[in-house]
Formats: C-alpha cells, structure tokens, sequence
C-alpha cells in the first residue's frame, strides 16, 4: 500500500553551504530512498524557475516519497549547518492531508505553523480542513 509524501524544502539564496549540505546527504540515511531532492530553483541558468529572468531569491528543493519517515527527514535537516536558520521552511504534504503543513525551524527545533481552518486530529495525524462544505477532507 502507498503512502505518499510531497515535500518542498525553501531557504534564502544565502544558504549555499547548507544547500550543498543536503545535496551531498545521503537519502536513505535522510529518510528519502534513493532519490533524494530535486533541486526546483536551480535548474536553470543563475537559478531561473520562471517570472523574470533574474536569478531566484531563495532555494527549492522538492520530492514525493513513498512511506517518508517525516521525523528522520525533519531530525536531518535540522543538522544542516543553516546560516539562518530561522528562514527556514519545510512544506509537507501526505496524500491523505487537505493542505500542505509548514515546519519551521525555531530556536533549534522543528514547529509546526498552525494554518487556519484546519487540524491535525492527533499527532503524526492527517491535516484536515474544517471548513470544507462537502466534507471532502473531514472525518466523522
């Protein structure tokens, strides 16, 4: 059975240390399988990824995982030398949520932002809308 997670890690354009940090990571020690991350933000000269043709602001990186580990990836992660680490944000997203969750990393450790109209009904548990009127991601 799958268990699909997309994830999409954002850092400022400071953080090339770090960013090589985790591009060197290994992804089964990092809870990624074998893929790892792709690098969003970098595929195109001086970091293009559409709009303008200036170079981008920040970093991205992103991946869909089968049966991530989110709290190896997160305890990895927050290993990684940040410059500043409070800039910071991991985007989650398992196929069961409604929404993308954000982690940031505050005073060395990972919180989950609270984003309006939504819950987590225990922990480790699906993010669920509230206010869906068709109940289409509510549980009774």
């Amino acid at each position: 059975m799958s268990d699909f997670t997309d994830v999409i890690l954002l850092f400022g354009y400071l953080e090339d240390s770090a960013l090589q940090h985790i591009i060197s990571l290994d992804p089964l020690d990092a809870g990624l399988h074998p893929g790892g991350f792709r690098r969003v933000s970098g595929d195109q000269q001086l970091g293009h990824w559409g709009g303008t043709p200036s170079g981008a602001e920040c970093h991205v990186l992103a991946g869909t995982f089968n049966h991530l580990d989110a709290g190896k990836l997160r305890s990895t992660l927050r290993t990684v030398p940040w410059r500043c680490p409070h800039s910071v944000q991991l985007l989650l997203h398992n196929e069961n949520d409604a929404v993308f969750g954000m982690w940031m990393l505050l005073d060395g450790h990972w919180l989950e932002v609270p984003m309006p109209r939504t819950a987590r009904r225990f922990a480790g548990g699906h993010l669920e809308r509230t206010d869906c009127p068709d109940g289409e991601y509510t549980r009774p």
